[in-house]
């Protein structure tokens, strides 16, 4: 993702979505992570939040945490517009696992995604609809990892004051 793109988005607003796969050893489950933007500020988010099944692979636990995003936004989106208060349609879904986006985009079920629950390929249908659009972040840019997993001080940082957490003076 460009630069000039990701301005747009981050002051129109998007949510940014990531998973880590197979986090806890001890069931095997991963960990999703989000946050939501709305005009440059961080409206809220959702940090190691432990997926309900077992999967198989990065891609499905990006597609899950995904999932999980778009069921929050999609209420957030409703509120706002109820609200009368403009929100970018499509809104914009970020993450950085292009097997993920590229799963979310496609209307058919291959033999890979066939078993996926049917409540998590709810995604396709608003894609489908325009109501949301993913786009690929790198994992460098992604700032939901900061919820996801210890970081080096500098990625750290830099993800911390994308948040618009400050210190207390």
């Amino acid at each position: 993702m460009n630069i000039s793109l990701t301005i747009i988005l981050f002051s129109q607003g998007c949510a940014l979505t990531n998973a880590d796969w197979a986090l806890d050893k001890n069931n095997w489950k991963s960990v999703s992570g989000y946050c939501f933007y709305m005009h440059r500020c961080l409206i809220f988010w959702s940090a190691q939040k432990k997926q309900k099944i077992i999967v198989s692979s990065s891609t499905k636990a990006e597609y899950y945490s995904l999932s999980y995003a778009l069921h929050k936004v999609l209420w957030i989106h409703l509120f706002l517009t109820f609200l009368w208060l403009p929100i970018p349609t499509p809104f914009p879904l970020l993450c950085d696992n292009q097997s993920a986006i590229k799963l979310a985009n496609s209307n058919t079920s291959s033999s890979q995604s066939k078993h996926i629950d049917v409540s998590y390929h709810f995604i396709c249908e608003k894609i489908e609809d325009g109501i949301f659009e993913t786009f690929w972040i790198s994992t460098a840019d992604m700032i939901a990892d900061i919820f996801m997993k210890p970081l080096l001080f500098p990625v750290f940082s830099k993800h911390h004051l994308a948040l618009g957490v400050v210190p207390l003076p």
